[in-house]
C-alpha cells in the first residue's frame, strides 16, 4: 500500500467515525424528553404539583408536538422520576428555559424549591424564574395550546424593548440570598383572548410573594435598575374631553443615590436622556419655550410616579431596589435589623434630570 492510498484510507476512516457520532447523536436527542417549561404548584394536601412541556421529536419528521407532563409529589426532587415513568425517554432537565410558580405557592413560599430544585447544577443561571396570577398548571396547559415553546423569548424580548428590567436566574439568585435587597420576577397571567400575557414584575419578601406592580410601575423600577431601556411611555394630558398624550422612548437611565446621614434621607438624582416619540400638534419641538413645557411635564409625571412607586415598596415592606443595600454602602454603621424599621418611612427625595436626545416623527 502506497502513501496515497494510506491518506486515501484514513481520511475514509476519519469520514465513517464522523458520519457515525453525528447519527450516534440524532439517536440520543430522540430517545430523551428535553424540558423546555417547568411550573409548580401546592396541592391542597401540601404536596408539589409539578407541570412541564416538552417537544416530541419523533412525532413527526418535519414539526414537533408538545407533550405536557404533570406529576405530584412530597418534596421537587420526586417530581422527575415520578414524571420519568409517565414518558417513554429519560427526562433531561439541562434544557430548561424557564420555571413557573403558581402564585398559591409563590404567596407560601418557594424556599424548599430554590434550595432542593432550582440550585442543582443541571439548571443554567440564565433560564428565567416567573409567577403566574393562576396556577402554573393552568398557564402551561394554555401555552401548550399556543404551539410554542417559546416562553423565555417572549419575556426576554420585554427586557429588551418592552418596559421590563433585565432578570434571570443568576439576578434572582442574588437578590434572594443577598442582603439589603429583596428579589423578583417577571408575572405572567392569562388575557381574555385566552393567550400567556407578560404583566409586570412581582416582588418577593424572604421566599414569599408579596407584591404584583402594573405595568407602568414596572416602567418607573426599569429604569431605577437598567443603564439602558428602549421601553416608551405614555403620559395622557388631564383635559376631560381631550385625547391628547405624549409619548418619550427610554434610551439612557443613571440613577444617582446620596444617603443624607443627618436628616435620615436618601436622595435620588435621577437622568434621563429619551427621545420624544409623539406630542400634541399644540406643540412644536424646535421652539424653546414648547420644548421646555414638554420636559417639564415629563418630568413632574415621573417624578410622582417615582415617588408612589416608593411609597408602595415601603407600604408593602419590600425592597426590590435594593435600598437597603444602598444606604449600607455610605453608611458604616448600617444595621439591616433597625433599617428595616426605619423603612416604612423612609424620606427618599426624587430629581429627575430630564434631556430630550431626539423627536420622533410623529405628532
Amino acid at each position: 500500500m502506497n502513501l496515497s492510498q494510506k491518506f486515501q484510507m484514513l481520511f475514509l476512516s476519519i469520514l465513517s467515525m464522523v458520519i457515525l457520532f453525528g447519527c450516534s447523536r440524532t439517536r440520543i436527542i430522540d430517545k430523551i424528553s428535553i424540558i423546555h417549561v417547568f411550573g409548580f404548584d401546592q396541592a391542597k394536601n401540601g404536596e408539589i404539583i409539578g407541570t412541564a412541556l416538552s417537544p416530541e421529536y419523533t412525532k413527526s419528521k418535519d414539526s414537533s408536538q408538545i407533550k405536557y407532563i404533570e406529576e405530584q409529589a412530597i418534596t421537587p426532587a420526586l417530581i422527575l422520576p415520578k414524571m420519568a415513568e409517565q414518558t417513554s425517554t429519560p427526562v433531561e432537565i439541562a434544557k430548561i428555559r424557564i420555571l413557573v410558580f403558581g402564585k398559591d405557592l409563590a404567596e407560601s413560599g418557594i424556599r424548599r424549591m430554590v434550595d432542593r430544585f432550582i440550585i442543582i447544577p443541571q439548571l443554567g443561571t440564565h433560564i428565567q424564574i416567573a409567577v403566574s396570577t393562576h396556577s402554573a398548571r393552568e398557564t402551561l396547559r394554555t401555552f401548550k395550546k399556543e404551539k410554542s415553546l417559546t416562553l423565555a423569548d417572549r419575556i426576554e424580548h420585554n427586557m429588551v424593548s418592552q418596559n421590563l428590567p433585565k432578570m434571570n436566574l443568576h439576578y434572582f439568585l442574588n437578590d434572594f440570598y443577598g442582603e439589603g435587597m429583596d428579589a423578583y420576577v417577571p408575572m405572567l397571567t392569562i388575557d381574555e383572548k385566552n393567550t400567556i400575557k407578560i404583566d409586570g414584575i412581582g416582588v418577593f419578601k424572604d421566599d414569599k410573594f408579596k407584591l404584583h406592580l402594573t405595568p407602568e410601575q414596572t416602567f418607573l423600577f426599569s429604569i431605577l435598575k437598567d443603564y439602558r431601556n428602549q421601553a416608551t411611555f405614555k403620559i395622557d394630558f388631564n383635559e376631560k374631553e381631550s385625547k391628547e398624550f405624549l409619548m418619550v422612548r427610554a434610551f439612557r437611565s443613571t440613577p444617582h443615590w446620596d444617603w443624607d446621614p443627618n436628616k435620615k434621607q436618601l436622595n435620588l438624582r435621577l437622568e434621563l436622556a429619551w427621545t420624544l416619540v409623539q406630542h400634541p400638534d399644540r406643540f412644536n419641538p424646535g421652539n424653546s419655550e414648547d420644548l421646555k413645557v414638554l420636559k417639564k411635564i415629563v418630568v413632574e409625571k415621573l417624578e410622582t410616579g417615582l415617588v408612589e412607586l416608593f411609597n408602595t415598596l415601603k407600604e408593602n415592606k419590600v425592597d426590590p431596589v435594593g435600598i437597603g443595600n444602598i444606604v449600607r454602602s455610605q453608611n458604616r454603621t448600617w444595621d439591616k435589623e433597625s433599617f428595616y424599621k426605619q423603612y416604612p418611612t423612609l424620606p427618599i427625595k426624587v430629581d429627575v434630570n430630564f434631556q430630550i436626545i431626539h423627536t420622533g416623527l410623529d405628532n
